[in-house]
């Protein structure tokens, strides 16, 4: 009979908005957040394995996302969606991840040998960028690559034409059929307008 009534909510809770569910897991609703979890358990790992590259720190990444949005259920004031705000949380989660992890890795301890005598140990780093940097720089590319597409048709070509072919502004004026001050003025247009798209989102960095 338990079990019948525990299949039964489940099912209820299953049908409910994300809306009802952070309403009745706010009010201490355990169940609601399960399922809270559950609709979004996929997505979430997903994001986060894409950041740490590495499935069983994902899994651990992911248990301490769902903690952290469980404690601060009292926060989530509607502003955004539940699945927006624990997506938040788990990017954080496991860039702070790297960042610990990155720490370690450029902490070398001191090696004894058996006299007691410290043994210098050298530190190798690789060059490039840490996984941090990559995922922000993939995240900003994004960005970038969606701002561009919302330009007019005749800025987007221009653009493209200029920064992605790599030709002259002169060249890039010919293949257009306009002036070279036309498409001087029209790149210095694009330039504002991705600048304020990105600027609106946060992604802008001079």
């Amino acid at each position: 009979m338990i079990t019948n009534i525990g299949s039964d909510c489940a099912v209820q809770h299953a049908q409910e908005s994300d809306d009802q569910l952070l309403f009745e897991a706010k009010s201490g609703d355990q169940q609601a957040f399960a399922e809270l979890c559950l609709r979004y358990r996929g997505m979430l790992l997903h994001r986060i394995y894409r950041i740490v590259r590495h499935r069983e720190d994902a899994e651990d990444v992911l248990q301490d996302t769902l903690l952290s949005a469980y404690q601060h259920l009292g926060s989530f004031r509607g502003a955004c969606r539940f699945s927006s705000r624990v997506i938040k949380i788990g990017i954080n989660k496991s860039l702070m991840f790297l960042r610990r992890c990155r720490s370690l890795a450029e902490t070398t301890p001191d090696v004894f040998m058996d006299d007691g005598q410290s043994l210098e140990t050298r530190e190798f780093r690789y060059p490039g960028p840490n996984p941090e940097q990559c995922y922000l720089m993939r995240q900003n590319r994004q960005k970038l690559t969606h701002a561009i597409s919302r330009l007019s048709p005749q800025l987007r070509s221009l653009w493209e034409l200029y920064y992605k072919e790599e030709l002259r502004l002169k060249d890039a004026a010919n293949v257009m059929g306009i002036s070279e001050a036309t498409a001087k003025s029209r790149i210095l247009r694009a330039r504002g307008k991705l600048r304020r798209s990105l600027k609106k989102n946060e992604f802008w960095t001079p």
